[in-house]
Formats: C-alpha cells, structure tokens, sequence
C-alpha cells in the first residue's frame, strides 16, 4: 500500500508499506478519503510544539471497514465509519471525568501517532463512530472538524437563547458558528478579514457577518446584539493581538472560550477579566458525544458543507495540497484528498 510520511519540515514522501495485519481485537480500515486541517500544515511547516516527525499524519478520516478481528463486536465488513483520533489511558484523573480529551497521557492519531494519509490502518474500534451510509464520503470527513465546533459551543453554560460571537470564518469558525445555531443558541455572530468567507457563513444562516479590518469588534457587537452585548465569544483565531479586543469586547459576566490553537504566550490585563468577572475556557478537541452531536447535525442537513470544501486532490498529488495552502492561504477552506471509492 501507498503510506505518505512527513519525513522533516516540508518533506513528504510517499512510500511503499505493507498492509497492517490486525489483531482479534481490531479492524482493518481502507481509508476512502482525508482533510487536511491547520494542524497538519503546523506540522508540515514544523511548527506544532508536541508533534512527532516522522510522522504520517491524517486525523480526519472517512473509511469502510476492511476486515473486522474475530473478538470484535458492533462493527462489521463494508461499514461506513470515521475516527476519533484522541489515544487516552483511562485511568488519570481527567478520563475518569470524562474528560478524556484532556488526557494527561493523551496522544492524537496523526499527531503523535501515526494517522490515517495511507490507504490501509489497524485501529482499536474503541475509536470509530458509524457512519450513516447515505452521508456524502467528502462531507463525512468533516466530522472531526466540525465536532471541534460542537466542543467549543457545549464548553458553554450561556450559549443556550444567548447571543455567540465567533471570531474567525475559516473552516472551524464557520463550523463553530453553524453547530451554536444547531445546537440552540440564540442569535450568533462572526468575525473576520476576508469579506468572501463571511459571505458564506451568511449563507450558512449565520444571523450576522462583521468584517474588523473596516470595523472594531466592540463596535460590530453593539451593532449586532445592541446593550445586551455578546454572552459567549469563541476564539476560533488564535491571535495574541486579536484576543487583547476580545477581551476588551467581553461584556462582564460573559464567557471566552479558546478554542484557535495558539502558538506563542499572550499577555493581557488580568485585573480587566477579574473586574468584569469574564469566564475563560480552555478548549481541546471534544468528547464521545461531540461526534455524535455532529454526525447527527449533518446527516439532518442542519450544516451547510457547500464551499467548506475548497480544493480536492488525489493522493498522488498530496502533497501539492501543502505547497497550495502556503501560496493561496485565502483560497483554502478544507482540503480532501481521495484514496478509493467506496467499492
């Protein structure tokens, strides 16, 4: 089989590797097609602070199940499936919480581990999620995305009837901003610099689109939400210079949560957060029920995928998706690459 591995910064090879003999206890997943996601590119551009290298990556997967160990129950040959990615021991404190996505053992599929760029795997079912066979393959990659968003909203106590600001319209923001519609929040929302993304977020059904390089984020909440201000702000951008206005936007008693993969420390004015007794949450990935929340939002079409998917390659061809991504960042909402067809 085919297996692409990130070798150093910038270097994939795409090398030959057998197909995994599986144990009674695991399956054999014939991987159907992939996203690449931020993360992926840190990792290529040797950047993610925790990543292993070399690495085949790919976190976000569509796949049918190959071949199923004898010892193994509730999945069978020819079933559509996803993974969660999330490698966790089950025994700290966290995971006894439920909580395993905060694992202090925690190690991520195509991250730490290697993940799912090739064309065959052997996995523990304990990670996989059913798939509705009628889900679109390429929409169907997009739960693990989309399940970050689903996290992010349910970190919230306020999110319920409240109004949601969602800072950043690529492809999580986007994501985010239609599960806290899905999920009941009240009126919702986003924030960015590249006027055609916010587009698509209103067609998305997103109630509002603000555009900060023309306007303050202070003032596109007024506009938005009126005295009663914002209730959640989700922080889908990671940026040190963009959080100092979040914060500054944050109407007292209200919640930030964090949820864009910072890079580097940010400072900011704690006596401010204390004052206005501003929540601030911490946000890694999802749980079990995240997934389920979002392959339930999108096999009840309540998710707009119509241009989340920007580009489309084979795998050949993967890693032209990298050199693409960095020449054409605009252009880039979720990349999938293609492996096999389902038959």
């Amino acid at each position: 089989m085919k297996a692409a591995r990130l070798m150093e910064p910038y270097k994939i090879v795409l090398e030959e590797a057998p197909v995994p003999q599986i144990t009674p206890d695991e399956v054999l997943l014939k991987i159907i097609c992939f996203g690449i996601c931020a993360s992926d590119q840190q990792i290529y551009h040797g950047k993610h602070k925790y990543a292993a290298m070399p690495v085949v990556m790919g976190h976000e997967l569509t796949a049918v199940v190959q071949e199923a160990g004898s010892a193994v129950t509730g999945f069978k040959a020819g079933d559509k499936v996803t993974v969660e990615p999330q490698v966790y021991c089950g025994a700290c404190t966290p995971c006894k919480q439920g909580r395993f996505n905060v694992c202090e053992n925690l190690k991520v599929i195509g991250v730490h581990l290697d993940g799912g760029n090739r064309e065959y795997m052997a996995i523990d079912p304990k990670y996989l999620h059913l798939l509705p066979p009628e889900l679109d393959d390429e929409v169907a990659a997009l739960v693990e995305p989309l399940s970050v968003g689903v996290g992010s909203i349910k970190r919230s106590r306020m999110f319920r009837g409240g109004n949601v600001v969602v800072m950043g319209a690529g492809t999580i923001g986007n994501l985010t901003a239609q599960a806290a519609k899905g999920l009941g929040a009240g009126k919702v929302l986003i924030c960015d610099i590249l006027q055609e993304k916010l587009d698509y977020a209103l067609e998305c059904g997103i109630d509002f689109a603000a555009n900060t390089a023309k306007i303050p984020l202070e003032q596109a909440i007024l506009d938005a939400f009126g005295p009663q201000k914002a209730d959640v702000i989700v922080d889908c951008v990671a940026a040190p210079a963009l959080f100092e206005s979040i914060l500054q936007a944050a109407r007292p008693n209200s919640e930030i949560i964090m949820t864009g993969n910072y890079k580097e420390p940010v400072r900011f004015e704690v006596p401010l957060m204390q004052r206005r007794e501003i929540s601030l949450i911490g946000h890694m990935m999802y749980v079990r029920e995240d997934y389920a929340d979002a392959i339930r939002l999108l096999s009840e079409g309540r998710i707009n995928t119509t241009k989340v998917i920007s580009q489309r390659y084979v795998f050949a061809d993967y890693p032209k998706a990298f050199v693409f991504a960095d020449e054409h960042p605009e252009q880039v909402m979720k990349m999938i690459v293609r492996l096999h067809d389902r038959n």
